[in-house]
């Protein structure tokens, strides 16, 4: 097992950041800017807080569990953690200045604990290897979830108190997750958009609640009949003849109705 520690950082950062012979161990930590230490069997994140200058760390391809000790990272921008073990968002509430957080491939069923992060603009989740098809990622300001697209098991959803208000990329979605069962989008600009329930209650078989309200037989029977009929509708009318007028005044005063040749 691997912890990263200031001694570590010292004597294995490659590149031109290494240290130099002549430099205090704490010296050469507070110049540092980038930590690479990808790949490095890292299991663990001791104390390092003479590292505050740091903008960008990379921890991916490690088996980190748990977000920890991130006390030091407060210029911290981009932090590279997917590919490890992590199944908890935690201990960032110092990286006030993070703008993008890279967390796929871990074992995250929760966005929480990014309220501190204001500046935060682009998180990646995909690829979570849950033990369950079930993910939350209620109130973390996002305004698309397409990044999610790839959980084709998805069984519950809760995405509630977001900026969500694509309509037609959450139908689209709904035709992947073929497993989705319950999905929660309440409290979101989406809610207002005009057939919001409709059009999603008709494009999924599957659900079974929508924003805690149950998605009845009758219901889905009943909005399944009413787009039929529409579809009929349109398809007659689109089937009709197109008439020009082509009078010599709107009484039709020696005017008649000819059929349009396109």
């Amino acid at each position: 097992m691997v912890k990263l520690t200031p001694d570590l950082i010292a004597k294995q950062t490659p590149g031109h950041n290494k240290r130099r012979a002549d430099e205090t161990v704490e010296h050469y930590l507070s110049r540092l800017t980038h930590l690479p230490f990808q790949n490095r069997g890292i299991d663990s994140i001791d104390m390092i807080p003479p590292c505050r200058l740091l903008t960008v760390i990379y921890l991916y391809d490690n088996i980190i569990n748990k977000i920890e000790n991130f006390n030091f990272a407060e210029n911290l921008t981009h932090l590279y953690l997917q590919n490890n073990r992590i199944q908890k968002l935690e201990n960032l509430d110092c990286c006030s200045k993070l703008q993008k957080l890279y967390i796929g491939g871990n074992q995250i069923q929760v966005l929480e604990g990014l309220d501190k992060c204001i500046y935060l603009t682009e998180i990646y989740a995909e690829n979570q290897r849950l033990p369950e098809e079930i993910l939350n990622v209620s109130g973390n300001n996002l305004d698309s979830l397409v990044e999610l697209s790839c959980l084709e098991r998805l069984q519950e959803l809760t995405a509630n108190n977001n900026n969500l208000e694509n309509l037609r990329e959450l139908v689209q979605l709904l035709s992947v997750w073929s497993r989705l069962k319950r999905l929660d989008t309440s409290r979101n600009p989406i809610c207002s958009k005009s057939r919001y329930r409709e059009r999603l209650i008709v494009v999924s078989t599957t659900l079974e609640m929508l924003d805690g309200k149950q998605i009845t037989d009758n219901s889905r029977q009943f909005l399944m009949s009413w787009k039929a009929t529409r579809e009929a509708q349109h398809m007659k009318e689109k089937s009709k003849p197109n008439l020009l007028y082509n009078g010599n005044d709107v009484l039709g005063n020696g005017g008649k109705f000819q059929k349009n040749v396109d």
